[in-house]
């Protein structure tokens, strides 16, 4: 499942929405990405993100901070973009530094996240998008985190079935496999959704990989791989992990080459969700800017 077709797909829709935009605020799409300390994967993530806003005449601007900034420091800056009428999303590059993503005391990565107002969440990782994904009413969403949108997209575009089937979800992290868990076992998606991580012991890892009609996996650790033999026959396989390795080369947790000898359909990394997952960001933002001006109603089709 290569990812450009559907990538363009959302981009074809979103520049003519663009154009429309523009033609009755005199304004473009605005985003602000906040990011702290320097992360290979996502500064790759980010590039490919300023890139594509470009492309489809939004704007796109970075705010790095120091990694030693702390936790309240980093909801005070984010809250300052938050309010600025220049932007109509804040993005918050994932991960952040241990000691707001573990902070016990002060502001934690959550209390980060809380910062953006609901109207400019377009990744949806605040409290209102976490409610409305867990309650997964599809005609009255704001905001469906990108990732998940990118694998629900790329699901309808190849017709991947998920109707009954046994989905297991790979990684805790907050705006991948969280959100795509919930997805997959809600309304919208309906199948049995199982989600593991470092705390379920490896066999039983192995086992619910092995049942699994559909894998989604965001580990994006080198102690981590996912090879065809621990596969079902004809699964589905969504690789939506990323890391760069020591040559600078982008990686998932699948074994690609022997993966694809069992899977039904599979991911690449690269040319597979990343793409997509950006895309679909493009589209959360065009989004928000239409219901700053009143425009838009709530909810997906797919």
């Amino acid at each position: 499942m290569y990812g450009k077709p559907v990538a363009e797909e959302i981009d074809a829709r979103v520049r003519a929405g663009v154009a429309e935009f523009k033609a009755r605020h005199q304004a473009a799409p605005s985003l602000a990405i906040v990011q702290v300390g320097m992360n290979a994967a996502s500064e790759r993530y980010i590039r490919k993100k300023i890139e594509s806003c470009a492309r489809l005449e939004m704007k796109a601007e970075l705010h790095l901070f120091d990694e030693q900034i702390s936790g309240d420091a980093l909801r005070k800056e984010v809250a300052r973009l938050d309010r600025s009428p220049r932007f109509h999303g804040i993005l918050v590059q994932l991960p952040l530094p241990r000691h707001i993503e573990e902070a016990t005391s002060g502001a934690n990565k959550f209390d980060v996240f809380d910062a953006i107002s609901p109207a400019k969440d377009v990744d949806g990782i605040g409290r209102e998008a976490a409610t409305d994904l867990y309650r997964a009413q599809q005609s009255r969403m704001r905001f469906l985190p990108a990732t998940a949108l990118a694998v629900r997209r790329m699901m309808a575009y190849y017709k991947v079935e998920t109707e009954g089937k046994l989905a297991v979800v790979i990684g805790r992290n907050d705006i991948t496999a969280k959100p795509v868990v919930l997805m997959l076992g809600g309304r919208m998606c309906n199948a049995a959704a199982l989600w593991i991580h470092r705390y379920v012991s490896p066999a039983e890892q192995a086992l619910l990989i092995r049942s699994a009609d559909i894998v989604v996996t965001s580990v994006g650790s080198t102690q981590f791989v996912i090879t065809g033999d621990m596969l079902q026959p004809r699964a589905v396989v969504f690789d939506i992990a990323t890391r760069v390795d020591e040559q600078g080369k982008l990686n998932g947790d699948v074994d690609f080459e022997s993966a694809r000898q069992v899977a039904s359909f599979i991911t690449p990394v690269p040319r597979g969700i990343g793409p997509v997952t950006v895309a679909a960001l493009n589209e959360n933002l065009l989004r928000a800017a239409r219901f700053s001006a009143g425009e838009d109603a709530f909810g997906y089709t797919f």
